[in-house]
């Protein structure tokens, strides 16, 4: 990708994803989304190519199916801070219980409470970036 991204969206809908681009874009933060039925690869692809160090993650029954997608992601791109939305929070870490250690958005959510998270993780990954230049 030839532009800066700030968030990468792997969102369900391609409304949501227009919607949410559109919140994060008047808090002055750049991002670009997919669906997670493109799969894991093209999933991975986006992280990677856009640099994105924050990325909102939807999650889908059955949660174990899509908790697995997210573990991988997780595991792989260590450096990035995740953002995690479901339609059902209780059911989601009934399915996986390690997401109980991670906030998770429910549908439907306040796009203004998902931006203000965002761009704290946005923040402070950049504060931790810059902490690192010399």
């Amino acid at each position: 990708m030839n532009r800066h991204i700030d968030v990468a969206l792997v969102l369900w809908n391609p409304d949501v994803i227009q919607l949410v681009s559109h919140v994060l874009c008047r808090r002055k933060l750049v991002s670009t989304g997919l669906e997670p039925s493109e799969g894991l690869d093209r999933i991975s692809d986006l992280i990677a190519s856009s640099g994105a160090p924050v990325i909102v993650f939807d999650l889908e029954p059955p949660y174990a199916r899509s908790s697995a997608v997210l573990a991988q992601l997780l595991s792989r791109f260590i450096d990035r801070s995740f953002v995690m939305t479901c339609a059902d929070p209780l059911l989601a870490t009934k399915a996986t219980p390690w997401l109980s250690a991670h906030r998770l958005f429910q549908k439907p959510y306040e796009t203004a409470e998902i931006a203000d998270t965002v761009c704290s993780m946005f923040r402070l990954h950049s504060y931790r970036a810059s902490s690192f230049v010399m």
